[in-house]
């Protein structure tokens, strides 16, 4: 496993809506949905007091093998109702990704080799690798949190991607949703984004891709675009931008800094479940949605082939 040393530092975090940036947004992604960028703006000021070592890529099939051969772990889907797998024979989009138990890990419905990034994992089960991966070295590992990831992933950069802000670029930079999983399985890109569908456009993978198959951004970092979402240490808060800047006058709000923020306490939605945060995207998101900025959510016991993680060391 490879790891980047990041500095200790300042950045923007979130979608900075300033000066009409969403109306240039849309505008630029005028072929792709609507973004909402409810979860991920107001943007602010953050500062990382440490520096931490992340790994350059996903965690892939063969390092994640590692960990069950040594310890006979189970993951959640296989002990469990399986993970969220591809059934493109569904008219619906969003019913095109169900749960199966014959979807897990081992068998997710398409080829991976050692070098793939494992997919159907869970939060739990990316937390439970690195506490094996903690004690086998002697040495710290854990999920990068949410403020650590965005910082790794800008690499310097204020753009709404790591290499600028041109979403046709995404297909050098990233494996996202593209002509070639629009081939394999119509109007699944489609649903997204209304351009570069023919078998040869986009970046030419329909699935996962090994990792590192595309450039790095600046620090030297893989697919922190694309891929895969990638599990973060919080719990999800979705207004939590809002709720930094509820009480700053609007008039300071562009100088409001919040350092070393990481989300732990559970809120009321947490009553219904644990849930975690992702980030980055994945193969099956148009290049609007694997901006640096974006985030969602799931709870940490799912897992689907569409999510994995990389791991920060100490």
């Amino acid at each position: 496993m490879a790891f980047v040393t990041v500095s200790p530092g300042t950045y923007r975090r979130g979608f900075d809506g300033s000066s009409q940036r969403d109306r240039l947004f849309a505008r630029t992604h005028r072929y792709s949905n609507h973004a909402d960028f409810k979860f991920d703006s107001p943007s602010h000021l953050v500062t990382l007091s440490k520096s931490f070592q992340i790994q350059t890529t996903e965690v892939t099939v063969a390092q994640f093998r590692a960990f069950t051969d040594a310890t006979d772990y189970q993951t959640d889907a296989e002990m469990g109702a399986g993970a969220f797998g591809l059934f493109p024979d569904q008219k619906r989009y969003n019913d095109r990704f169900q749960r199966s138990p014959s979807v897990t890990w081992r068998e997710p419905g398409f080829v991976q080799t050692d070098d793939h990034p494992v997919v159907a994992v869970s939060w739990n089960d990316a937390t439970a690798f690195c506490e094996w991966l903690s004690k086998k070295e002697g040495v710290t590992y854990r999920l990068p949190n949410e403020a650590e990831w965005e910082y790794a992933c800008r690499a310097g950069k204020t753009s709404w991607y790591s290499w600028g802000t041109n979403p046709d670029d995404a297909y050098r930079h990233a494996n996202v949703a593209d002509g070639a999983l629009e081939t394999a399985y119509p109007n699944t890109t489609r649903y997204q984004r209304a351009v570069k569908l023919e078998p040869d456009d986009g970046d030419g993978v329909v699935f996962t891709a090994p990792v590192a198959s595309f450039r790095p951004n600046p620090w030297g970092l893989y697919d922190m675009h694309g891929n895969v979402w990638e599990w973060c240490h919080d719990r999800w808060v979705p207004d939590l931008y809002r709720r930094y800047l509820d009480d700053v006058p609007h008039q300071k709000r562009a100088e409001f800094n919040v350092d070393d923020p990481v989300e732990t306490k559970k809120t009321d939605q947490h009553e219904y479940g644990d849930w975690r945060c992702m980030r980055g995207g994945a193969w099956t998101c148009a290049p609007a949605s694997v901006r640096c900025s974006i985030r969602t959510y799931s709870e940490a016991g799912d897992a689907s082939i569409y999510t994995g993680f990389r791991v920060v060391r100490q």
